[in-house]
């Protein structure tokens, strides 16, 4: 069996040549140290959960206190525990290991395949991930194993391998049927990994073979000009009026671009892996400086969590293995580790920063997910590269246009932006944001002051989501909205919008031409009502203009504020006291209120996991003009 970690090393030394002589490099020994930090804080309090003594059918399992129930990919969490035990040399990781697997024989199908969930979802595509993690597991510390447990485990990861290879329609990208649908393209991309690794680990030709049919097919589905890997959605053989295809940050960079760098780099792939390498370059353009992963826009983002997503592993092994030429990579996963660090309560990986204070629970997916990513990032050896290398979006460009997602990036003086006209749909109306939208908006001082959330709040994939357990739930996007007859009308659902991006010396402007309608394009009952919006960029802030309000609307801007943050709000505007400076938002045209909240003055939406105060902004004079310009001091 070719070994993964000395095709890894071969690939790097292959490009060492692109470190330049008298260039300064430096070992990693620190970035693996944290990871493997809050490695060990994630799995200790996971096993805090674990049960024992309490039923056959429990006993083994890791109870996850925000769901009150044992996930189905708790099994995934295996190669996290196998690590440990072979790191620290503490039997309560291998013991718990084994304990985990005999739980996950609850899951088990007789087809070899795992299920999602225990009499809640029993899709069993998931599998693919299931056999990754048990795979790596076997793989790297299988030693440690006795002959009848590392014998049946090999056992169950061969007939998840027959699992995959009888089922295309999970996982291929070729066309399933007369209605040519094809599964989300993270199912595709993993499987290249795991058939090539399990047909090496059994010495089969048809698993290794079926990895090279589909990765080949995967090298058509990178958008023609800027690389994103599309699929995330059913809609893939027609892009949309504005040339869009379904594309989802939070999938690709934390499933899809890993499982295909792994593939390609165990069969030197050089075609693949400048196609990765090319898409993961413009991943990283969507990288906050915070080390947050602005997927704001993506198809799938009702699963967003500012540092990743809820049931996606992370990014960290697959850039880690491609960081020997690109020093941005190892910068990309430090901030990640620190912003998970702080992202982490109590030993567990909280989906947003304000889910505590809050009072909302940790769901344990989110920290067996990335504590499986995590380690697979450790399992790699040590990088050596340049020192430093910045970020894409810490610098302050301009404005970059993405035309495959019809997304623009703003940064200007300290302010982070994005701007969408994202129009490719997911299963599902009413998730991403579109129409013109602001779908985020950050400072380097005062963090997060606009992140869109789903366009209505709805249980997309329940068993992966959390449902909101507090009175008020609205959007958390800026937008112009209307509520006519207990129907939300607004312009973040509108497929009909233009948008024009100019800059005006110092400034950037985005003149936006949308429409009032409700999630499934439907208009009021008075008909097609158009908004015009200006966006205006400087280094002072963002001002947004409406030269005439329709009736009965009023624009939203959903203020990012924690529960015990001060805020000052009246009419003429709100000042919010930060840690270093005050956020204001000053009318310039218009009178401001809030919308009701929550005993404690905010609204907190689950994705991406922010309380905001619901400002509303009305016209207050007769041209109905309203201008909003929002400052950071």
């Amino acid at each position: 069996m070719r070994n993964i970690v000395f095709i890894v090393i071969a690939f790097v030394l292959s490009f060492s040549g692109r470190v330049c002589a008298g260039n300064p490099v430096y070992s990693d020994n620190s970035l693996r140290n944290d990871a493997e930090k809050l490695l060990v804080e994630w799995v200790d309090a996971l096993l805090a959960y674990q049960c024992e003594g309490l039923h056959p059918s429990l006993d083994g399992g890791i109870l996850c206190p925000a769901c009150a129930r044992i996930h189905g990919r708790i099994g995934d969490t295996v190669l996290p525990l196998m690590y440990l035990a072979d790191k620290t040399g503490n039997d309560k990781y291998l013991l718990a290991a084994k304990k985990l697997m005999k739980w996950m024989e609850n899951v088990h199908r007789p087809d070899g395949s795992w299920m999602n969930d225990v009499h809640v979802s029993d899709w069993s595509g998931t599998t693919v991930f299931a056999a990754i993690a048990l795979y790596e597991a076997v793989h790297y510390h299988g030693h440690l194993l006795d002959d009848s447990t590392r014998n049946h485990w090999k056992e169950q990861l061969l007939e998840a391998g027959e699992f995959m290879m009888k089922n295309p329609q999970m996982y291929s990208r070729r066309m399933q049927g007369s209605m040519k649908r094809l599964n989300n393209v993270n199912y595709s991309a993993s499987v290249t990994y795991a058939l090539q690794a399990l047909g090496e680990m059994f010495d089969r030709p048809d698993f290794k073979e079926e990895a090279r049919i589909v990765a080949s097919d995967l090298k058509k589905f990178f958008t023609a000009n800027d690389s994103f890997l599309y699929g995330e959605g059913p809609k893939i053989w027609t892009p949309t009026k504005n040339g869009c295809l379904p594309v989802d940050l939070g999938y690709n960079v934390e499933e899809s671009l890993p499982n295909l760098a792994y593939y390609a780099l165990m069969v030197n792939d050089r075609e693949l892996l400048s196609i990765v390498e090319r898409s993961m370059n413009t991943h990283l353009e969507f990288m906050l400086p915070d080390g947050a992963w602005d997927n704001s826009w993506g198809t799938r983002s009702f699963k967003w969590t500012y540092w990743g997503g809820r049931t996606s592993d992370g990014f960290m092994g697959g850039y880690y293995a491609m960081a020997a030429h690109h020093p941005e990579y190892l910068e990309a996963i430090r901030r990640n580790i620190q912003l998970l660090k702080k992202s982490t309560d109590d030993g567990l990986l909280h989906a947003g920063r304000d889910y505590r204070a809050s009072g909302i629970p940790a769901c344990i997916h989110h920290t067996f997910g990335h504590a499986k990513a995590l380690t697979a990032f450790l399992e790699l050896p040590p990088v050596k590269t340049q020192q430093y290398k910045a970020l894409p979006r810490d610098n302050a460009y301009g404005v970059k246009y993405f035309r495959d997602i019809r997304t623009w990036l703003v940064a200007e003086g300290p302010w982070r932006s994005t701007c969408t006209g994202f129009d490719a749909e997911y299963k599902v109306k009413g998730t991403h944001p579109m129409g013109g939208a602001v779908s985020l908006l950050w400072h380097e001082q005062a963090g997060p002051v606009f992140a869109a959330t789903t366009n209505r709040y709805a249980l997309i994939e329940a068993p992966n989501m959390q449902s909101n357990s507090r009175k008020y739930i609205m959007s958390g996007t800026p937008r112009v909205e209307m509520v006519q007859y207990g129907t939300i009308y607004s312009n973040q659902d509108d497929l009909d919008t233009d948008i024009a991006y100019t800059k005006e010396k110092n400034m950037h402007r985005f003149h936006v031409n949308t429409h009032l309608v409700d999630a499934d394009q439907q208009t009021p009952v008075q008909g097609a009502i158009p908004v015009t919006l200006d966006y205006v960029y400087s280094q002072q802030g963002l001002s947004i203009e409406m030269e005439h309000c329709p009736l009965t609307a009023c624009l939203v801007l959903p203020v990012i504020a924690a529960p015990s943050e001060v805020v000052d709000i009246t009419p003429e505007g709100m000042r919010l006291q930060k840690k270093d400076g005050v956020l204001e938002v000053v009318c310039v045209n218009g009178r401001m209120k809030v919308a009701p909240t929550d005993k404690d003055g905010r609204i907190f939406n689950p994705v991406p996991g922010f309380s905001f105060i619901p400002l509303q902004v009305f016209p207050d004079s007769p041209d109905k003009k309203i201008q909003v310009k929002i400052m950071y001091n």
